[in-house]
């Protein structure tokens, strides 16, 4: 699966750093996440493993077409030690199996993603 990621995210990405410092390891591990979610792999039931992670609300589908999905997801951050959380916002490609990250914000900072951000990354997927 191929990861890229928005010239805004690697800003949002550098800046969240600086408060917790684990965050580019873990987004790594968010990766192994989404490509466990979204590639076929021998033995596991794909459609099952979809549907108990965003039951589970670890993850959002925020808006579908038939070539892409964007999806919001928390982000366990290892150096994270109170309250705050850290969602990340990327759109998965359907057809060419890619994963775009789009947004990383803290909850503390701002409540919600932004939709023209998403709305413009949509479109050009």
């Amino acid at each position: 699966m191929n990861f890229r990621r928005a010239p805004e995210f690697e800003k949002d990405l550098k800046a969240l750093t600086k408060r917790w410092p684990s965050l580019p390891k873990d987004l790594g591990t968010v990766e192994r996440v989404i490509e466990a979610l979204y590639t076929d792999q021998d033995g596991v039931d794909k459609a099952a493993l979809q549907k108990n992670f965003f039951n589970n609300k670890r993850a959002t589908i925020l808006s579908q077409t038939e070539h892409c999905e964007a999806v919001k997801m928390r982000v366990a951050c290892a150096s994270l030690h109170s309250k705050d959380s850290i969602r990340l916002v990327f759109v998965f490609v359907h057809d060419g199996q890619s994963a775009l990250f789009v947004e990383l914000f803290s909850k503390t900072d701002k409540a919600r993603e932004d939709a023209a951000r998403l709305r413009r990354y949509m479109g050009t997927v």
